[in-house]
């Protein structure tokens, strides 16, 4: 009888473990987050608050006021809207709804003059709001610390496709100038490369003729892209990465995929499709950190039938949260390159032409992540099997620990 009470009461309350860890380990298993903030830049940002039907936000955006902030979806009954905004930037505000069922829907952030933002939001009728992370901001992070450095003789081949000596100088020479009038006054590292972050999407558009036609070394090269003033993802982070460096600001271009409607790349599939897109992360020494920057995405500006198209910059991306670049991005590789040693390799006019050899290739999931999406749908349910073991282990523990103590007060 007394074993019986032991186990009983042991059974009880092991019972309650699953409830306990619901909103903390069994959540982030989930891969359920309660908060996003959406940018770094203490400038312009947002910070999302996610507590059952409600969503709290408050935030700062320096130049720009805030005139809207809901969540847009179907199935979703709204219930209460909340917006207060201070002259200088700052708002604070509130969404009060619930979805019919499970689903995804899209955070909206507008403005009276800027273009709006949005980020994804998911439901789940058991718990209400939550932002999900499928572990892309990690695998990024990951890519990012285990960059390559190319050597100067690839490098200069991002900025001449012909390895041209007089197209290299001249290319070196106009960075230098665009980094010491873009920069000037500026000291610190971050404002110098927000500014340049800025010139590049205020001033190189998007090409579609090469993206539906033909996209070849030259068109993605820094000499091409500041002559024409346009380029496609390669090209347009290439030049940003350049710039970074002349200003003596380390940076890494990183190729992965994106979201992408005309490739069939969404939220659902990213971890798995291959869609080409490259952006930029550079080294932050004042804070011992990875800021990740898309100037592609960040410029509007579009280059299309030999027309230019202007569209203000949207500014979004730059020094993006790693978990609001996991909605959208996903990193495989990351290379630094070394552009302002390009001349010292680069071939004078009476010398032969140097031979170009192909940087080596590294696994697409890095080493320290191998394994860490096996047997797993990507959300973390893969180890939702370690619970029930730990608790079948610890009554077998309990039992025959009871049986001895029996057995020797028998005795």
């Amino acid at each position: 009888m007394k074993l019986f009470r032991i186990i009983i009461v042991f059974a009880i309350i092991l019972s309650f473990a699953p409830a306990v860890s619901a909103d903390t380990a069994e959540q982030a298993a989930l891969g359920r987050c309660f908060e996003l903030r959406t940018t770094l830049d203490p400038e312009r940002y947002a910070l999302l608050t996610a507590n059952g039907d409600v969503v709290y936000a408050e935030g700062f955006f320096a130049g720009a006021t805030v005139s809207d902030f809901h969540i847009r979806g179907g199935g979703i009954d709204r219930r209460e809207i909340t917006l207060d905004v201070e002259d200088n930037g700052r708002f604070t505000g509130s969404f009060t709804g619930r979805m019919r069922d499970a689903g995804n829907a899209t955070v909206v952030i507008a403005f009276d003059d800027a273009p709006t933002l949005s980020y994804r939001i998911e439901y789940a009728p058991e718990i209400g709001w939550f932002f999900p992370d499928n572990g892309l901001g990690a695998k990024t992070a990951a890519v990012v610390e285990n960059h390559i450095v190319l050597t100067p003789q690839i490098s200069s081949y991002y900025i001449s496709a012909e390895l041209y000596f007089a197209e290299i100088n001249n290319a070196l020479e106009l960075l230098r100038r665009i980094v010491q009038d873009v920069t000037s006054g500026l000291d610190d590292d971050y404002q110098k490369a927000k500014a340049l972050n800025a010139w590049v999407a205020e001033n190189i558009a998007y090409d579609m003729d090469a993206r539906d036609n033909e996209v070849s070394e030259e068109s993605v090269s820094i000499a091409a892209t500041l002559r024409d003033n346009r380029s496609v993802c390669i090209g347009i982070a290439n030049l940003y990465g350049a710039l970074l460096e002349t200003a003596g600001i380390q940076a890494v271009n990183i190729k992965g995929g994106t979201v992408s409607a005309a490739n069939g790349v969404t939220y659902e599939n990213l971890p798995l499709k291959t869609a080409v897109h490259e952006w930029v992360a550079f080294w932050y020494e004042a804070e011992g950190r990875w800021v990740y920057t898309d100037p592609t995405w960040d410029r509007k500006s579009i280059y299309q039938n030999s027309q230019l198209t202007y569209v203000p910059p949207l500014y979004k991306h730059f020094d993006i949260s790693p978990l609001a670049l996991s909605f959208d991005h996903r990193g495989d590789r990351a290379e630094q390159r070394q552009y302002t040693l390009a001349l010292e390799i680069s071939a004078e006019p009476d010398t032969p032409e140097i031979g170009y050899t192909e940087p080596p290739e590294i696994p697409e999931t890095p080493d320290v992540l191998r394994g860490a999406f096996d047997d797993d749908d990507g959300a973390g349910n893969g180890r939702n099997w370690l619970l029930p073991v730990i608790i079948a282990i610890s009554v077998v523990t309990v039992i025959l620990l009871c049986v001895v103590g029996n057995k020797k007060s028998n005795r």
